[in-house]
């Protein structure tokens, strides 16, 4: 079972538009409304596909009931502590050339009393001794960037692997502290920890090998419309699926997220370990994220929409090819 953990979750609204003008008005063809937040997203793609999982959030009366309902709609279980401010609404365009404009809001301010149920809870979750607990999005107002630090001890304390898919003061604090098994960020957030361009394979694996402060620890770096790249101390593969024709990426690093996880538990139920392990991971996570791509607003893929034959493995990517040219 993976405990998904989304300190920030949001309801997810996605307009189809067929073109997006700035300064006029923009009618819809049509609409969606989804539970969304990193970890509830890699909650959803996992149950899509089989694997228990719960995910914890906070939660308001409204927003947050609602996603509560939706979720149970997915058979996937919700533990939640009840906030004063309400959780937050993000809103996605996406017009007919496959443009995605996305707005976030900043989301409700954590009270210190809401912040210890909210670790309350999180170690309720942790009694049933989970395979992973995921660490996912951004933070809101009232939680620092060590926030996941303390989380992942608690974790790490009671034998349960953690996955980390931040950004920024979180991630670096994560990463400095070598409380993480997985590292999850995409090449964006992976310059932004570096305050430096990563334009090569050999600048984003050796970079990601930086942030791993424990012998075990991978980094997944997921490159977008170029692949993912899987990164240990000892080795690192790349992995991509050409001919995907994109409708919506919002999720897709959710759901590479989940596959890898997803094949982690194959992995470790049929003692499948070193490299072919680690190809196994990857492949699943390339193949879970391409799927994503291919269907609308924040639908999860089934086993129906995923592909692994189709991806490509390269044990030994070039360290000089740039990424854009994967």
């Amino acid at each position: 079972m993976i405990v998904t953990f989304t300190a920030n979750p949001c309801v997810d609204v996605t307009f189809d538009v067929p073109t997006f003008r700035i300064n006029d008005v923009n009618r819809a063809e049509s609409s969606t409304r989804d539970p969304a937040g990193k970890g509830i997203n890699v909650s959803r793609a996992l149950a899509r596909n089989g694997v228990q999982t719960v995910a914890v959030f906070p939660s308001d009366p409204v927003n947050g009931r609602w996603i509560i309902d939706a979720l149970d709609l997915e058979n996937i279980e919700s533990m939640t502590t009840t906030i004063g401010e309400s959780v937050r609404t993000n809103v996605t365009l996406v017009d007919a050339a496959g443009n995605v404009t996305r707005v976030s809001d900043v989301g409700p301010t954590i009270s210190p009393d809401e912040r210890d149920a909210l670790f309350a809870q999180v170690i309720s979750a942790l009694a049933v001794r989970p395979a992973w607990l995921v660490l996912a999005g951004t933070l809101p107002p009232g939680l620092n960037g060590d926030w996941f630090v303390t989380l992942a001890n608690a974790a790490r304390d009671v034998g349960v692997r953690v996955a980390v898919d931040s950004s920024g003061d979180s991630m670096r604090a994560v990463a400095q502290a070598g409380v993480s098994d997985l590292l999850k960020p995409n090449h964006a957030e992976l310059e932004e920890l570096a305050e430096r361009p990563l334009p090569t394979v050999d600048d984003v694996v050796d970079f990601a090998r930086s942030l791993l402060r424990n012998d075990d620890a991978t980094a997944l770096v997921s490159l977008g419309s170029h692949g993912a790249l899987a990164v240990t101390l000892d080795s690192a593969l790349w992995a991509g699926q050409h001919g995907v024709i994109t409708h919506n990426s919002v999720g897709a690093g959710d759901c590479a997220l989940a596959g890898f996880l997803s094949a982690d538990l194959r992995c470790t139920r049929d003692e499948i370990g070193g490299e072919e392990g680690l190809t196994e991971r990857l492949t699943t996570a390339v193949a879970w994220g391409a799927a994503k791509v291919a269907l609308p607003a924040t639908t999860m893929p089934g086993p129906q929409n995923i592909t692994p034959e189709r991806v490509v493995v390269n044990e030994n990517p070039p360290g000089k090819t740039r990424i854009e040219d994967l």
